[in-house]
């Protein structure tokens, strides 16, 4: 329009609604299992002779195995409190038996073997969840259990040393090997058990559904998880990519954030992760971008879904 004074007047343009995205940054998310087995390596000081004195006495390890499977869960079934927690006070189910014996087979080859791969510590991880009930069976083993067996397992090795009159220098160099080993071993599956439990533990129920590529890696559509009233999108996703943290890769991206502004020390610092480029993270049908971001508080039977690009 015109104004009197012959200047045009400026008009209110209509209120423009602009979606501002919220930060999705991810906090608190435990070590992978890779992560916990080289650093603990490298804590234990796993040196080049111990492992040479370890592969000295592979034969004798060998020789032992079959016997020491068969043995190991003869002990198991006659100990109250893990023939209780296996099923077995009154009669022991010879196909879960066969079951176990197998499981345990493939571990002490790998052991016998001295796997340090990236790929055993992911195995161990998964043996540390299945522990925690989260196995076919849904057999939860006191942490107790898994630890004392690891002892037993380092006595039956100095059994075979003494029985095989290994001369001592090269036997306690061995043993000194072993056990940081299976220090190393320990530590994974009881962080892979600690992630099991917290999918558990909590007074409300929220599905997490899967995607694409993402169903591929985790091998399944949806899991249930449980979580606190109060919780957020966060904290679901904290626990999901603790239990599998073989997803991280795919979906995240993370940067090492000083805890405060004047960290200098490792422990000062955290690892910080964002979803990828073109990831989407969903809270019942919603871009949680545009709500508060992980902030977002989660509900009783609310859905999160994990949305890939090029899905």
């Amino acid at each position: 329009m015109i104004s009197g004074n012959g200047q045009a007047a400026m008009t209110a343009s209509p209120t423009q609604v602009v979606k501002v995205e919220a930060p999705l940054e991810l906090r608190g998310l435990s070590r992978a299992p890779e992560d916990t087995w080289d650093t603990q390596r490298r804590f234990v000081n796993l040196s080049d002779d111990d492992i040479a004195a370890m592969v000295a006495t592979s034969e004798i390890m060998l020789r032992n195995a079959a016997d020491f499977v068969v043995a190991a869960y003869d002990h198991l079934r006659h100990f109250p409190e893990t023939a209780s927690i296996l099923g077995w006070e009154q009669e022991v189910d010879e196909s879960h038996l066969e079951e176990r014996r197998r499981f345990f087979a493939v571990w002490i080859a790998r052991t016998i073997g001295i796997d340090l791969s990236h790929d055993f510590a992911r195995y161990l991880y998964h043996a540390g969840r299945l522990h925690a009930g989260h196995g076919p069976r849904q057999i939860d083993v006191d942490d107790m259990f898994v630890t004392g067996t690891m002892s037993l397992i380092l006595d039956a090795f100095g059994s075979w040393y003494r029985e095989a009159r290994l001369d001592a220098a090269t036997a306690t160099r061995a043993l000194t090997g072993w056990n940081k080993y299976l220090l190393m071993q320990l530590q994974v599956m009881l962080d892979g058990a600690r992630a099991a439990r917290a999918i558990d533990e909590g007074n409300i129920a929220v599905t997490v559904n899967l995607y694409g590529r993402m169903r591929a890696i985790i091998g399944r559509q949806s899991m249930t998880i449980r979580m606190d009233q109060g919780d957020t999108v966060g904290d679901v996703l904290v626990k999901f990519f603790n239990y599998y943290p073989e997803a991280r890769d795919e979906a995240l991206d993370w940067e090492w954030v000083g805890k405060t502004e004047d960290a200098t020390w490792l422990t000062d610092f955290e690892r910080v992760y964002t979803p990828k480029k073109y990831w989407t993270v969903m809270l019942n049908g919603k871009d949680v971008r545009f709500q508060q971001g992980f902030n977002t508080p989660i509900q009783d039977g609310d859905v999160v879904g994990l949305f890939p690009p090029g899905r």
